[in-house]
């Protein structure tokens, strides 16, 4: 998912972010640094781990998040 002020301006793009967020599915999004609002509750929220991506981690990051997904992926099958 990507979270950029165009996309967050739509109250129906809103919406399914929060249902996204509050669901138990896990979810990869990007989300830009400038504070506004809506982003700035996102990134608060206790749940949310930001990372950031920079030219020295991002090839490093496709692992690590990829594992880190395969590794949630089991508990939710449990709860199906």
């Amino acid at each position: 998912m990507k979270l950029t002020p165009m996309e967050i301006r739509s109250a129906i793009f809103r919406d399914v972010v929060n249902e996204a967020l509050d669901s138990e599915v896990p979810l990869l999004a990007t989300i830009f640094a400038r504070s506004l609002p809506f982003t700035n509750a996102i990134k608060s929220r206790s749940d949310v781990l930001l990372i950031e991506v920079r030219p020295d981690n991002r090839d490093r990051l496709i692992s690590e998040l990829s594992e880190r997904i395969q590794a949630v992926k089991p508990r939710l099958m449990k709860h199906s």
